[in-house]
């Protein structure tokens, strides 16, 4: 139930007039009248008459007024100790993310975690995930979000999402249409791949190994840092590229590119949050690791 319709109700109670109570809630007669009926259905009893005197409360109408009052008393100290408890969350905190989580979806998820603790301030590095893991072994960052395997070493790590990575093409013929490609017309392409030291990379040349696929075989024409540069070099028709369903959200729905996936091949990109535990003991560094493993993090 929504509090507000109580909030409604023992402002008629305590006012006796629809007129009076909607100038103090800042509504319109009609809309409190229809708060009323909403709270009347719920309930299935009349809780209000309407006399020569004014608005009185049925027997039901004053069992809710004695309950609304103490469940609104109730909520707002809920609301205040919620409110003490997110000004509790403050500091800085520096984030480390590798490219594609840090292009294309950690800005969000710190929007959204700088809205529910406002007190906190957040620096975002982005780098791939060889550069991202060695500053959080040195101290520079104090969380990183990675993309690939799961980092060993004496990280404290966990995965907290996964996404499906796909064959981009430019989307004209031959590409145009399709949905799919076998492994053999896969390795026979110009293929631009992301560096070395790429968490991406690392997960593409996993996944291919798995489905028996030597990385020795690709016909790789060009090796690029930065996604937005792999994905304009495809558009331009120079190859074709895996990328993470994450970064080309807008070229699909533009239709600039075509995804395609690897018959027989599924390429799934693992995407962890680490961190050193020394480096974990702000309040503000913790409450950041939850919230990224709440579905509620918000990825772009």
């Amino acid at each position: 139930m929504n509090i507000n319709l109580l909030k409604s109700f023992i402002a008629i109670a305590e006012t006796q007039s629809l007129s009076r109570a909607a100038e103090r809630l800042f509504v319109t007669q009609p809309a409190l009248s229809q708060q009323i009926k909403q709270l009347e259905t719920h309930f299935s009893v009349q809780l209000i008459e309407r006399t020569n005197r004014g608005i009185v409360l049925t027997e039901a109408g004053r069992i809710l007024f004695d309950y609304a009052n103490r469940i609104v008393s109730t909520y707002e100290d809920l609301e205040k100790n919620m409110d003490d408890f997110r000004a509790s969350i403050s500091g800085n905190l520096t984030v480390g993310a590798s490219s594609i989580v840090g292009g294309y979806a950690v800005p969000c998820s710190i929007f959204i975690f700088k809205e529910k603790y406002p007190e906190t301030n957040i620096k975002l590095k982005v780098g791939n995930r060889r550069q991202i893991l060695e500053e959080l072994r040195n101290g520079a960052v104090d969380v990183a979000i990675i993309e690939g395997e799961k980092p060993d070493g004496n990280l404290i790590s966990s995965e907290i999402a996964s996404d499906e990575m796909v064959v981009i093409a430019p989307n004209r013929r031959p590409w145009q249409g399709r949905t799919s490609l076998s492994p053999e017309e896969f390795m026979s392409q110009p293929i631009i791949m992301r560096e070395e030291g790429s968490g991406t990379r690392q997960m593409i040349e996993k996944c291919l190994k798995q489905a028996g696929i030597d990385k020795s075989r690709l016909h790789i024409v060009m090796e690029l840092s930065s996604a937005d540069s792999i994905k304009a070099a495809v558009e331009a028709g120079h190859g074709i590229s895996i990328m993470p369903g994450l970064a080309i959200r807008k070229e699909l729905y533009n239709k600039t590119l075509a995804a395609l996936k690897i018959e027989g091949v599924p390429l799934i990109q693992k995407i962890h949050v680490a961190y050193k535990r020394e480096k974990v003991q702000s309040s503000v560094a913790k409450a950041f690791i939850k919230f990224m493993h709440t579905p509620n993090r918000g990825f772009c």
